[in-house]
């Protein structure tokens, strides 16, 4: 029993030297490791050879050690965590803004792998795939049982190389193979730039990346060439990324050298104050951000220095509090996504939420109120209160509004894409978008929808008669019918306008530009500008 304990399998004894030794390295440069520090990972090797050979089933060893690292790191907050090879090249792929693919929007409706939009421009586009198309196999593997992820990583591959899909189109009784040459497709985190109301701009961000300073400036010159003369700045659900990013976003709206954000850490190296560089023109005229509880990081850190800085209006929901600064080590091909540092915005405030409560914390229950009187007051350049606590609190406050339980079925089961790529699959391709641009939802089309969730048992026939009788479901439902059919017949952005005009959030929005353009002005004066 003791030879059979003292006995380290050459695998594991790789595995352990590769990531132990390496990540030592990574953490703590060239210094010597203290011996106590030595005998704990000899401890931690010890116990992982003891599982390789004891457990009742064989498992892999580096199974066993990337779970013991995400074991380990989990005792430290909740968003330390190790990236193994495919999640570190993933989170590569998205901060260096592209990837090499055949350029299509892909989501599990139904339980399969669908089609949701070949992006302009692309291979996909260029094949003629189309809205609704089901891939049943990549290169003969059949994708029923995959993952969206394997199906993703099967799609994706060298520059010049070509990738077999085989589609199953609705309304047709055979499947057929597309083959298509992949080339490099750019992630454009600015989903949405166009005027939305006279002289009002309307920008939508999705992530923080590489890509997504330029991108945000091309989209304000593009916007102030169309007349815009107010820009409303769309971050919600918006998770963050790049610090960077964040700072060249920011840039685009504040003057050089105001502070954006501070980090401070237990090193002196995580001590940071990180200012606007005035790199590029910053846009001039009313703004406004609007978040949710789904903006976090990045998202938090432009919010926090525009409200700061009183030069516009924060509009929506307590944003996530999410203001640990991660900084990732490479460790051959993985990565070390650890947390070393905290971001306090220009007034002082910690973003982070407190996380003492992981179920809290994760599920957004301890947000930052204000209902005892409790939370950590701060003041704005001119004076203004700001809460503290974690978040960034707006300063005018929109709840969005909760679906009903059956609504939310059908949108869970896809039924609002599933009818509206059926009610087109049957018209020629060059009448579908004059079609979707005519399209309303009378009483016929309701009358189908409602037969065609009944017949493909999306929801028992009690709940569509409860959802026949709310005025609000009814409303969303049309809605739902609608954006897909113009999502199916126009495109994404099509889709994405009828919704957002039904927006709750948005519609205040547009109701506070005034207040907005009252900050701008005053924000002018106080920096000199007449």
């Amino acid at each position: 029993m003791i030879e059979r304990m003292r006995r380290l399998n050459p695998l594991l004894i790789a595995i352990i030297v590769l990531l132990c030794g390496a990540t030592a390295g990574a953490l703590f440069g060239e210094r010597s490791i203290p011996d106590e520090e030595t005998a704990l990972m000899l401890r931690a090797s010890r116990v992982v050879n003891i599982l390789v050979e004891w457990l009742p089933e064989e498992r892999d060893p580096a199974d066993i050690v990337y779970g013991g690292i995400a074991g380990m790191l989990e005792v430290l907050d909740p968003h330390s965590n190790y990236l193994e090879p495919r999640s570190f090249q993933r989170m590569r792929s998205r901060q260096e803004g592209s990837f090499f693919g055949v350029g299509i929007i892909i989501s599990r409706r139904n339980a399969k792998i669908t089609v949701i939009a070949p992006m302009a421009g692309t291979p996909a586009a260029a094949k003629g795939l189309r809205t609704g198309d089901v891939i049943s196999a990549v290169e003969d593997q059949l994708t029923e049982d995959m993952s969206l992820d394997d199906v993703v990583e099967l799609v994706r591959g060298p520059e010049g190389t070509t990738v077999q899909l085989t589609i199953d189109r609705p309304g047709l009784k055979e499947s057929f193979d597309v083959d298509i040459t992949r080339t490099r497709i750019p992630q454009n985190t600015v989903r949405y730039a166009f005027i939305t109301r006279p002289e009002v701009g309307y920008i939508r961000l999705s992530e923080f990346s590489s890509s997504s300073v330029r991108e945000v400036h091309e989209a304000i010159d593009l916007l102030k060439a169309q007349g815009m003369k107010s820009l409303i700045f769309d971050v919600r659900t918006n998770p963050g990324g790049s610090l960077d990013a964040a700072i060249g976003v920011s840039d685009a709206f504040l003057r050089e050298d105001d502070l954006i954000v501070t980090t401070r850490g237990r090193t002196p190296e995580s001590h940071t104050t990180l200012s606007a560089p005035g790199r590029s023109e910053s846009f001039e005229g009313p703004l406004v951000i609007l978040v949710n509880e789904g903006s976090a990081s990045a998202s938090e850190i432009v919010a926090g220095a525009v409200q700061d800085h009183d030069r516009g209006l924060v509009v929506g929901e307590v944003t996530w509090g999410k203001g640990l600064v991660q900084t990732v080590y490479t460790v051959r091909d993985t990565g070390l996504a650890l947390t070393t540092a905290r971001y306090y915005t220009p007034s002082g405030r910690s973003i982070q939420r407190d996380y003492e409560s992981f179920i809290d914390y994760i599920t957004h229950r301890n947000g930052t109120t204000d209902d005892d009187g409790s939370a950590p007051i701060y003041a704005t350049d001119a004076g203004r209160t700001v809460l503290g606590g974690g978040g960034i609190t707006p300063d005018v406050s929109v709840a969005g509004r909760r679906l009903s339980e059956n609504l939310a079925r059908l949108y869970g089961n896809s039924a609002f894409f599933r009818f509206g790529v059926e009610l087109l699959q049957d018209l020629p391709e060059e009448e579908k978008a004059q079609v979707a641009r005519d399209f309303t939802v009378d009483e016929q089309v309701l009358d189908r929808f409602w037969d065609w969730v009944r017949a493909e048992e999306v929801l028992q026939p009690s709940a569509v008669e409860l959802l026949r009788e709310s005025p609000q479901d009814v409303a969303d439902v049309e809605l739902g019918i609608r954006i897909e059919v113009l999502n199916a017949g126009l495109g994404l952005e099509a889709g994405f306008r009828a919704a957002l005009d039904m927006d709750e959030q948005f519609i205040v929005t547009l109701e506070h530009l005034d207040d907005a353009e009252d900050f701008w002005l005053t924000w002018k004066a106080a920096n000199g500008d007449s």
